[in-house]
């Protein structure tokens, strides 16, 4: 493994680590309808979690980001913030999620 791939190994480990506070931190907006705060996690994970190898996580953060961005109803974004969570890594060492055709 070079030193570039050892790097991003401890990035992807700190992304994951950091993905389950964002979940606590998600939740807490939603119930304070903090669409500001829920807006910037989506967008920061949806760059991120591209670059780490959870495409599915990326996609559905970015429709979060556009249910807030279109004034969606609380149940949309409701459930595109459910999406976001669903796709969270739990693990460390779990694979990359890929998007199915």
């Amino acid at each position: 493994m070079t030193q570039f791939e050892q790097r991003m190994e401890v990035l992807r480990a700190r992304f994951i680590a950091r993905c389950r506070t964002e979940v606590s931190e998600l939740r807490g907006a939603f119930q304070q309808d903090d669409l500001t705060t829920l807006r910037r996690i989506g967008h920061s994970l949806a760059g991120n979690a591209g670059l780490f190898g959870f495409p599915r996580l990326s996609v559905r953060a970015r429709e979060l980001e556009d249910a807030i961005d279109r004034a969606r109803s609380a149940e949309d974004v409701r459930a595109n913030l459910d999406a976001v969570i669903a796709e969270m890594p739990d693990e460390p060492d779990r694979g990359p999620n890929v998007l199915e055709p």
